[in-house]
């Protein structure tokens, strides 16, 4: 069979909450964690798609230096046809993300736990200070950010964490689990 005939199954729950944030048309941060290959990427495209939301930047975060993660998003960016915005580092790519966000885009940041590693962290300082100043006029921005991520404690770490600079700064979590029985039936 092929793979893009399969629909989309299950997550129905998930689906509503994605609906009911992407619904309010206000600044949100999202975070969704969930194991690796669960469905996490597949679950916002479908959100989004389904909301009707065409200014969209996603962002797939590579294990790399930071000349490396700067280097797709500008890739990256290009490709959603944001091409204005070339960050030459990781304060300017969350200076980047904080203007789409103010644009009205929604920006999905994936593989978001890499920026746990030493060489990346000073990136979630810049981004608080973003975060901070979105927030403060949350009534303002109709954009958002959505970050995604496979590893736990590396998540865990990044935005829960009482010393981390997002700690306390996520508006909504989803946490993907497996499918329930009846999507797999």
């Amino acid at each position: 069979m092929n793979k893009s005939s399969w629909g989309f199954y299950g997550r129905v729950q998930e689906l509503a909450d994605l609906a009911t944030v992407l619904g309010r048309g206000r600044w949100f941060f999202l975070k969704i964690s969930g194991r690796r290959r669960i469905g996490k990427t597949t679950l916002i495209r479908q959100a989004l798609d389904a909301s009707g939301r065409d200014r969209v930047v996603y962002v797939q975060v590579p294990d790399s230096d930071p000349t490396g993660v700067v280097s797709a998003a500008r890739d990256f960016f290009d490709t959603f046809g944001v091409s204005d915005l070339q960050p030459n580092n990781l304060k300017g790519l969350a200076a980047a993300i904080g203007t789409l966000v103010r644009r009205g885009y929604i920006v999905a940041l994936d593989e978001f736990q890499y920026f746990h590693r030493k060489q990346l962290f000073p990136f979630t300082s810049y981004l608080q200070s973003e975060v901070d100043q979105l927030s403060a006029a949350a009534e303002k921005v109709s954009g958002g950010l959505i970050v995604l991520g496979s590893l736990h404690t590396e998540m865990t770490a990044l935005l829960e964490d009482r010393s981390a600079p997002l700690f306390n700064r996520t508006t909504d979590d989803i946490d993907l689990g497996h499918l329930d029985v009846a999507s797999v039936l």
